[in-house]
C-alpha cells in the first residue's frame, strides 16, 4: 500500500484528464503510468480511432523566399554606425556639452523597441536614466532591454561603468520621433 500511495500522487499530478488511472489497482496502476510515460504500450482506448500523423520531409527550398533576396539583394543583419561626442569648439547654441553626439540614434515613438547590448573590449553600461534603461554590455554576452517611448524628444545617457581612460567621454543620445517621421528617415537605410 505504501508503494501505491506515491504512485497515486504521480497520477494526480498528471491532471484530471487522466483520472481513469486512479481507479486501477496496485500493479495495474504502475504499469499504466509506465505506459503513459512512454515505457510501454499506449494508453489510448481501443474504441478510439487514433489517426496517424502525416510525416513529410521539409526542406529549406519549400519555404517562400522574398523575390528581392532571390535577385541577389544583401540580407541585412543589423544597422551599425559610429557616434562621437561633439567637441567643445563644434558646439552650437542649444547643444549640451559632453552629452551631445554627431549622429543620434533615431527611434520611433509609440512602438515597442528592443535594444541588444554587448561589448567588444571591456564591460560597458548602456544607461539612459530618463528612459529607465541601464544594461551592462559584456564581451561575449548579449543583454536585451525592452522599451516603449511615449513622447517625442531627445534622451541623453552615457556609459555608467568604469571602462577605461575615456570612460567620461562615451555619451549616448537617442532621438525619439513620430512613427511617420521615422519611416521617412529610415527609407534611406532600409529599402522595401
Amino acid at each position: 500500500a505504501s508503494a501505491a500511495q506515491p504512485m497515486a500522487q504521480v497520477v494526480r499530478a498528471l491532471g484530471t484528464r487522466h483520472c481513469a488511472l486512479t481507479s486501477l489497482p496496485g500493479k495495474d496502476m504502475l504499469s499504466a503510468v509506465r505506459n503513459f510515460l512512454g515505457r510501454g504500450e499506449d494508453l489510448t482506448p481501443a474504441t478510439a480511432s487514433a489517426a496517424q500523423p502525416k510525416v513529410q520531409d521539409v526542406k529549406a527550398e519549400d519555404y517562400a523566399t522574398p523575390q528581392k533576396y532571390l535577385d541577389g539583394a544583401e540580407i541585412p543583419s543589423y544597422y551599425q554606425f559610429q557616434s562621437n561626442m561633439v567637441a567643445d569648439e563644434d558646439l552650437k547654441p542649444g547643444m549640451c556639452r559632453n552629452v551631445d553626439v554627431d549622429k543620434r540614434l533615431t527611434v520611433p515613438t509609440r512602438t515597442h523597441l528592443r535594444f541588444l547590448v554587448t561589448a567588444t573590449d571591456v564591460i560597458h553600461s548602456f544607461a539612459i536614466p530618463s528612459l529607465g534603461i541601464k544594461a551592462d554590455g559584456t564581451p561575449g554576452r548579449v543583454n536585451r532591454v525592452n522599451c516603449f517611448i511615449q513622447r517625442e524628444g531627445v534622451f541623453y545617457g552615457q556609459c555608467s561603468e568604469l571602462c577605461g581612460s575615456l570612460h567620461g567621454f562615451m555619451p549616448i543620445c537617442i532621438e525619439a520621433v513620430s512613427p511617420e517621421l521615422y519611416a521617412a528617415h529610415a527609407k534611406k537605410w532600409y529599402k522595401d
